[in-house]
């Protein structure tokens, strides 16, 4: 699904009318298919008659399409809740509205919304900026108080934000979203993907030509993807042809990250997965993996890796097809060190995570320097970290964020983690919608960076690992929830779900 902004949207539509498919035809388009949607809306909830709440925009110009086709049909009502329509083109749809009750005074369509079970909120679009008036949120608080009202968002629920997926306080929690042409980026994106209800997209007839001409595409990941992505593992084949995968993380400290990492790169598939550590970090990771081997290296006093650690760990790397840095390590000026002597050398693809990411924090042009395509992990935090900028920054634009990080390092495969976690290159960015809040504890990182690691160490594509990773890993978490609930689901959790949710891609 192909995701654009709201300035995007108004260019494909200005585009979309110079090719020949006019403001008015896809108006009447748009109409045309929230009616279809809130014909089969209504005979669910077993009701005759629905509420258009519209203001003065062409949103209400889409509902009033809607109104005069199931005025046939239902008995329809529309408030104006900001008068008469102050767009061309809406205007005149709302002048083919003959037969249509209509109601214009605050307290009558209050009392409207009160009295009806199906409610289609048209009051403001993906243009919306600032916040809600009393009167419009006194209207929607009517629809969140009762359970028993359905509300049918047109385009995007009134209040919230096409860009980033921010709500104005007081907009109204949605069953369902009718949007038009192409989904909003916003809508994927928390809190505003928690209003939306499902979304519907119908298709307006805008033309192919003027989506390639906007710049840098954005989708969503969807299980397609991951089909599309995933190759086939072959029936005659051996470990080798599944990678090996070197894992540097842990400390006699926090040896639990480099174990959850590797309990999930082994779930993944990969071939070999070997973790190199303090030694008694090893044996730990291997008590709960058999099937890992061990590289004990030379480790400090605390039982951290150290800058006698970087040459046992690039000869053994040599013959790795895959090398993840990060989970556990702690920080000190012997892990910048050494992680920045790691990225200079090692010729395989690198997964960089937690303390890793930290560690180059202020030396991350080393970026520039390394030989293959390197996937950064980054949380927020450690996001504004490497952009040196802050957490609120991130979040006001987390694709903007995720891209220029990217477009700064183009070797580079940022995912940018989260709820709707982004995944960016130069190219093109994707979000993801798998996943919930019982992933939000320490260790569900270290369980997507040993996921991420073992598909690249298959050999699979940066970005088909790291799209493909991070959809499973929410997955996993779904699955996880729903057996353990979201307040107890632990991350290991997540690794117990792996062989289920990886089940529908062999």
């Amino acid at each position: 699904m192909r995701l654009v902004t709201p300035l995007e949207m108004m260019k494909l539509e200005e585009l979309a009318n110079k090719a020949g498919v006019t403001y008015e035809k896809m108006m009447e388009t748009a109409g045309t298919g929230l009616a279809a949607h809130l014909a089969k809306f209504a005979e669910s909830l077993g009701t005759d008659a629905m509420l258009f709440l519209c203001g003065n925009g062409n949103n209400a110009g889409d509902c009033f399409v809607a109104a005069k086709l199931l005025s046939a049909r239902f008995r329809v009502t529309v408030g104006l809740t900001g008068g008469i329509p102050k767009t061309r083109t809406a205007y005149a749809k709302y002048k083919e509205m003959a037969n249509v009750p209509m109601l214009t005074d605050p307290a009558e369509i209050k009392a409207a919304v009160e009295a009806h079970q199906l409610i289609v909120d048209g009051v403001f679009g993906i243009g919306f900026r600032g916040e809600l008036s009393p009167a419009v949120k006194e209207m929607f608080a009517v629809i969140n108080a009762d359970a028993e009202k359905k509300c049918i968002a047109v385009d995007i629920p009134s209040g919230g934000n096409a860009l980033n997926g921010t709500v104005a306080a007081g907009a109204p929690r949605c069953a369902a979203t009718v949007t038009f042409g192409a989904a909003k980026r916003g809508l994927l994106m928390p809190p505003l993907s928690e209003y939306c209800g499902m979304v519907h997209l119908v298709e307006i007839g805008i033309p192919q030509e003027a989506f390639d001409a906007l710049g840098y595409p954005v989708s969503r990941i969807s299980a397609n993807t991951v089909k599309t992505m995933l190759p086939p593992r072959p029936e005659n084949s051996h470990k080798g042809m599944f990678g090996k995968l070197l894992v540097v993380a842990g400390s006699r400290n926090m040896p639990g990250a480099a174990m959850l990492a590797v309990q999930a790169a082994l779930r993944s598939g990969v071939g070999l997965c070997t973790i190199a550590s303090d030694e008694s970090v090893c044996r730990m990771v291997v008590g709960s993996a058999p099937e890992c081997m061990m590289l004990p290296v030379p480790t400090d006093a605390k039982g951290m890796l150290c800058i006698q650690s970087v040459k046992p760990i690039l000869d053994y790397a040599k013959g790795c097809t895959a090398v993840l840095i990060g989970p556990g390590l702690g920080l000190s000026g012997e892990i910048r060190q050494m992680v920045g002597g790691l990225l200079r050398a090692l010729n395989c693809p690198v997964i960089l995570d937690a303390d890793g990411l930290n560690a180059i924090a202020d030396s991350i042009d080393i970026l520039q320097e390394v030989k293959k395509p390197a996937i950064l992990t980054p949380h927020p935090a450690e996001m504004g970290r490497l952009m040196s900028c802050t957490v609120n920054e991130v979040q006001k634009d987390r694709i903007a964020s995720a891209k220029k990080l990217a477009e700064r390092f183009p070797k580079t495969v940022v995912v940018l983690k989260g709820a709707g976690t982004v995944v960016a290159n130069t190219e093109h960015a994707a979000i993801n919608m798998t996943g919930n809040s019982g992933m939000s504890k320490g260790g569900s990182g270290d369980v997507l960076a040993g996921i991420i690691a073992g598909l690249s160490a298959q050999q699979i594509d940066a970005e088909a690992a790291a799209m493909c990773g991070v959809y499973l890993h929410g997955l996993a978490g779904d699955c996880a929830a729903a057996e353990f609930s979201k307040r107890a689901m632990l991350p290991s959790d997540l690794i117990r779900q792996l062989p289920l949710v990886f089940g529908d891609y062999d």
